[in-house]
């Protein structure tokens, strides 16, 4: 029995020691854990509380200083785009700035020999700016015996800013007296109408009472096309009904404006090519017509020019000017046209001043025309804003 109860006693004793360690300590050591457990997640919840806390409010006041200063760099920039994008040369086509950016390869330099005369003669051919321009443009250049010192751009851009000099190229659309009357005549697919258009609505917008005639009575479409674009812009227009005498029309339409008291009469006439006779004096006809009622209008008689026909707008100039008598021109589809150099050999040709550039079919895309504008558009230089 002693010997069992030894046995059993031992093994029970040892049971309840090992209960009692395990009773006693995993209570202290479950208190220590959870003491543990209970206080370090706490410090750490409140040091990651703090962390998460404190840098991310750091973070967000410097992301926001970060991006609180660039935005304003950066609309800064849009604000510069924006400014740009209103500069006529960023409407101007893919041709053009090939052209541009040819001429401005040419001319950058640093010493001109041979070899780059005539990369600067052949880079202002393809301009157009014509064979007679561009040779004395090349003897300018070897005349001033130009180095390694002196800019050859500088140099190019002067040569040409003296063909637009001692030229007012500025359209005044108010009325010297009591009314202005604007002639407007091209060949067919130059943009006329749609120039007329863009006339009419800067007239408006200097408020301008403005009346336009469509005076083209030999084709409807011509009719509905500035009837519809009068719509647009909510001006009055005259028209004339398909095979009337145009030059009815425009006496009728003049006599309107006179009577109700117009600021602008801007008139149509039909397209027509500059080697037809009668149509040219069709147009005599008209100036005299409109005499009858203002023996000093039309005042300004104007010529619409697709520019992308380069050297052949001479031939238009030539006929319109020795029958009519031109007081100026206006260049269209300039954002498609390569052949800007042309507008060059006319101002020095003919003394006559470009009014505006056409540079889209938008209403607004018409742009006043400006000599140091155009040069920095022709020599690669993106200013636009110069003056």
């Amino acid at each position: 029995m002693k010997k069992w109860f030894k046995k059993i006693g031992q093994s029970f004793l040892r049971k309840d020691e090992t209960k009692d360690k395990e009773a006693i300590p995993p209570t202290v050591e479950q208190v220590e854990t959870k003491d543990k457990e209970a206080i370090p997640p706490a410090v750490e919840q409140v040091e990651t509380k703090d962390k998460e806390a404190i840098p991310p409010a750091v973070e967000q006041v410097e992301t926001k200083d970060k991006e609180a200063i660039p935005p304003t760099v950066e609309q800064e920039d849009t604000i510069k785009i924006q400014k740009n994008k209103k500069s006529w040369f960023n409407k101007l086509g893919d041709n053009f700035k090939k052209t541009s950016s040819s001429i401005r390869k040419a001319i950058f330099v640093k010493r001109l020999d041979e070899k780059s005369l005539e990369e600067i003669e052949e880079a202002f051919l393809m301009s157009d700016l014509g064979v007679n321009n561009t040779n004395l443009l090349i003897d300018e250049l070897k005349n001033k015996k130009i180095n390694t010192n002196n800019n050859t751009q500088e140099n190019v851009a002067e040569f040409l800013e003296k063909q637009f000099s001692n030229i007012n190229h500025e359209l005044n659309l108010k009325p010297n007296k009591e009314l202005r009357v604007i002639l407007v005549f091209g060949v067919n697919g130059s943009g006329k109408t749609t120039t007329i258009a863009k006339l009419a609505k800067k007239g408006k917008d200097r408020n301008l009472k403005v009346l336009l005639a469509a005076a083209d009575t030999f084709r409807a479409a011509a009719k509905e096309q500035i009837e519809k674009w009068a719509n647009i812009i909510q001006i009055e227009v005259l028209s004339g009904n398909i095979g009337e005498d145009p030059s009815s029309v425009v006496f009728k339409a003049h006599r309107k404006a006179i009577d109700e008291k117009f600021d602008l009469l801007i008139i149509d006439t039909a397209g027509r090519l500059h080697n037809k006779v009668e149509l040219m004096e069709e147009l005599k006809k008209m100036t005299r017509i409109i005499q009858k009622n203002d023996e000093e209008a039309p005042h300004n008689k104007i010529l619409v020019l697709d520019s992308t026909i380069g050297q052949n707008t001479y031939n238009q100039i030539d006929s319109f000017h020795q029958n009519i008598g031109l007081t100026g021109v206006i260049m269209t589809k300039l954002d498609g046209s390569a052949k800007g150099g042309s507008l060059i050999g006319i101002t020095r040709k003919y003394n006559l001043p470009i009014h505006a550039l056409g540079v889209g079919e938008k209403i607004d895309d018409l742009i006043p025309f400006i000599p140091k504008d155009f040069i920095n558009a022709l020599l690669g230089d993106n200013t636009g804003d110069k003056k």
